[in-house]
């Protein structure tokens, strides 16, 4: 008997959620987007679970991520794909794909993945993040600085944290906070704790001589109201330095490859 891909989809996530609830995983709501696919989101502590129908693939696909302070890094991995074409496919299709997709989610290779990600997690978090790592955390509020931030990656080395932060973050950050609500204002507070209890030393310079001193006083005072004390007490000390220019990062330019220097000379 015919079972609509629509169908098929509800049956799998159900399924899916059941056996990642078992573990602690909530369903997350997520945004309606293209028409293309139809997506739903299962967040825990590491890691992320969706289960996506492609429209115009007829494919049923099981893809993880790992999680981050902000939510899913959408870094997406594929574990299982399967064809659904609902022209022929059945109830008992869409149930084995549901089995398939619950063993994907569970077990011992399950286990291992959330490890993994938490080891990265903490690695990442351990007090050595550096610049470049909290250019990447604003991507969740400035969509825009993940193209930004390539270009930067590939046009400077090492990473200019300092410029990079004062030529495209601080100006959006202005923005934002000038229209933010409360809850808005609270959750980019969050933010600057975060990486402030975890940055390295020239990450927490960024977040405070670079990107707190780009803020008028309104702005200043409206962010401040949620920092937590550490935060809080490094963005009164540096206050007083507002105005003054930054000493340049003194960074190498990477050199064109050999390939790009003779088609230049041929040119």
């Amino acid at each position: 008997m015919k079972f609509e891909y629509t169908q098929a989809f509800d049956l799998i996530t159900e399924k899916v959620g059941e056996e990642l609830a078992k573990t602690g995983y909530t369903r997350q709501k997520v945004a309606a987007g293209d028409d293309k696919e139809l997506v739903s989101l299962f967040t825990g502590e590491n890691v992320a679970y969706a289960v996506a129908y492609i429209k115009d693939r007829q494919q049923m696909v099981l893809r993880s991520c790992a999680m981050t302070e902000d939510g899913p890094d959408n870094d997406w991995k594929t574990l299982s794909t399967w064809l659904y074409d609902d022209v022929v496919s059945t109830q008992k299709d869409a149930e084995s794909i549901a089995n398939d997709f619950c063993e994907g989610v569970s077990g011992t290779v399950a286990i291992r993945r959330s490890k993994q990600a938490k080891q990265k997690k903490k690695k990442s978090d351990d007090g050595t993040a550096d610049p470049h790592f909290l250019a990447k955390r604003f991507i969740t509020y400035f969509p825009e600085l993940k193209d930004e931030i390539r270009a930067e990656e590939d046009g400077y080395d090492p990473f200019r944290g300092a410029t990079f932060a004062k030529e495209h973050i601080a100006p959006r950050l202005v923005e934002f906070i000038k229209t933010a609500n409360e809850k808005e204002t609270e959750k980019m507070a969050g933010l600057f704790n975060l990486q402030y209890s975890n940055g390295d030393s020239d990450t927490r310079a960024v977040l405070t001589a670079v990107l707190i001193n780009s803020l008028e006083d309104s702005e200043y005072e409206k962010l401040a109201e949620y920092l937590n004390d550490e935060t809080a007490l490094a963005a009164k000390s540096i206050r007083k330095y507002k105005g003054r220019e930054v000493k340049p990062e003194k960074v190498k330019v990477k050199r064109p490859s050999k390939f790009s220097t003779l088609r230049d000379t041929q040119g």
